[in-house]
């Protein structure tokens, strides 16, 4: 059992790390444009710690940029939602400039964020993903010997 728990778990986070990775490259590779942020907040995690709510918090923004004279409004900071405790969160928007760099995608200017996905991430969780694989693998061939 073990060895198909590791496989699963394996290959969720090698796949999730290469979407990551590949996210945060699309994203760099995206046209960069001068924004302004309009309301800055922290709020409760919607994605984290759904079985202990209350106990995470998501840094949220909203932000205007031009493109080709439209204006648009962004209200994504990364690919990835990251939730942290209060006092991380309220750090992690007060260290937000009001002026701030804008990723754009240029198929659709609607589509932005203010950071890349990291690539520390994407490496880790595909590094971990690539380990559970093979340590599967190597389980399940050391069984049928």
């Amino acid at each position: 059992m073990l060895p198909i728990f590791l496989l699963v778990l394996g290959a969720a986070a090698a796949v999730g790390g290469v979407i990551m990775l590949s996210t945060s490259l699309k994203v760099r590779g995206w046209p960069v444009v001068s924004g302004r942020i309009i309301e800055k907040t922290v709020g409760s995690s919607t994605t984290t710690g759904a079985s202990r709510p209350g106990r995470y918090f998501e840094p949220k923004v909203k932000y205007t940029y031009s493109v080709e004279g439209k204006t648009y409004t962004g209200q994504r900071i990364g690919p990835a939602t990251a939730a942290y405790d209060e006092d991380k969160a309220k750090r992690v928007i007060s260290e937000l400039p009001d002026t701030v760099e804008v990723h754009y995608n240029p198929g659709d200017p609607s589509d932005a964020y203010l950071q890349p996905s990291s690539f520390g991430l994407a490496a880790i969780a595909l590094a971990t993903g690539v380990v559970c694989l093979l340590i599967g693998v190597g389980l399940l061939f050391t069984k049928k010997s």
